[in-house]
């Protein structure tokens, strides 16, 4: 579930503005100034002054060649690294706070990973959607008697996995290693999660798969906006407008969970059961079509208070993000649960009427 992953990212962006002040530090300056001298770091030019710690004590290390080679710390950057780490030691020493660098806090590399627990959450994230995907395409596979409209329903469901997948594996990698690059592609596939998720519920709730020619326009209008979207941040990126994408199509993606979930409780509750469905009682599918989804918007939106209650352990390496990258696991877990149920149920209200 990554429908609000960016307005968490724009919850930190607030508080880096106010408080991812490591960067800015003039000892943090001096340190990263006096490391790129004493390493001779390719580009540095300025006379050494070991203005901030002497030469002899610097215990300023070269990155090994793993690091250098493959994971990409130049000479620069494995500087701006080993300073953090210096500062925040200074900083703990002398019962000073914990401060963020370029809006993070200073995580250690551990097995090569730039945010151990992030990345192996992450990597946990991934599970669901490849099970969900799996899940998916066996049923695809043995839907031929199902009505062919609805079978239209799994397939983009299965646009969901797919992008759940690709969203995963690139915050798995951005998390190994924060670059540009790495960066971006996080951004992009959450971004896809969001619309593809937005897309496949609103073809659900206004039974756009027994339109075709709606159908149609509503899925190239919404592979035209992610399209115009990644060009409008190629050509000019923009944290803030990022957020705001994601954000509006992420609340619209929840309010058509909630919409469905009361469709199927009318349906259900109040309505006549249609015969195909006789094999679960009302109960456990009102539970299943209902109970869940309602659960889904409510327990990601509370898990975000892992995010708004930040905080960090630099003797644990974990913080509140990864924390929140643990709690989403089980959510979406649950959601393909709920797709397949509710595909279950769609497929038994129409071939009831057909009969």
């Amino acid at each position: 579930m990554l429908a609000l992953h960016k307005l968490l990212i724009f919850i930190t962006a607030l508080k880096v503005a106010q408080g991812s002040i490591g960067d800015r530090l003039d000892e943090f300056i001096e340190c990263t100034e006096d490391c790129q001298a004493v390493m001779k770091c390719p580009g540095f030019d300025e006379q050494l002054s070991m203005s901030f710690i002497d030469e002899s004590q610097s215990g300023f290390y070269h990155a090994s060649s793993l690091s250098r080679n493959l994971l990409l710390w130049d000479c620069a950057s494995h500087c701006d690294y080993q300073c953090q780490h210096i500062i925040t030691k200074m900083r703990i020493q002398n019962g000073e706070p914990i401060v963020q660098f370029h809006g993070k806090w200073p995580f250690k590399r551990i097995f090569g990973m730039q945010e151990l627990f992030s990345t192996v959450f992450s990597m946990a994230n991934f599970m669901p959607h490849y099970r969900g995907y799996q899940l998916l395409q066996r049923e695809i596979r043995s839907s031929s008697s199902s009505h062919r409209n609805v079978r239209s329903v799994l397939n983009k469901y299965l646009y969901v996995a797919i992008a759940g997948m690709l969203a995963w594996s690139s915050s798995t990698i951005f998390h190994f290693r924060d670059l540009e690059i790495t960066e971006k592609l996080d951004y992009f596939f959450a971004g896809a999660t969001v619309l593809s998720g937005f897309h496949a519920i609103l073809i659900r709730v206004a039974r756009l798969d027994r339109q075709n020619t709606y159908r149609h326009l509503v899925s190239g209008l919404v592979v035209l906006i992610f399209g115009m979207h990644i060009v409008r941040q190629y050509l000019d990126w923009s944290y803030t407008y990022n957020m705001r994408f994601n954000v509006f199509f992420g609340v619209l993606q929840y309010v058509l969970l909630l919409l469905l979930a009361s469709k199927n409780y009318r349906r259900l509750a109040l309505g006549r059961m249609p015969r195909k469905a006789h094999y679960m009682p009302r109960q456990s599918m009102i539970f299943k079509l209902c109970v869940v989804p309602v659960a889904l918007v409510v327990s990601t939106s509370l898990f975000m208070s892992c995010e708004l209650f930040d905080f960090f352990s630099y003797r644990w390496q974990i913080d509140a993000h990864a924390i929140w990258h643990a709690c989403t696991v089980l959510p979406s877990w649950k959601l393909y649960d709920f797709f397949l149920d509710d595909y279950h149920y769609l497929d038994a209200c129409d071939r009831d009427n057909e009969d």
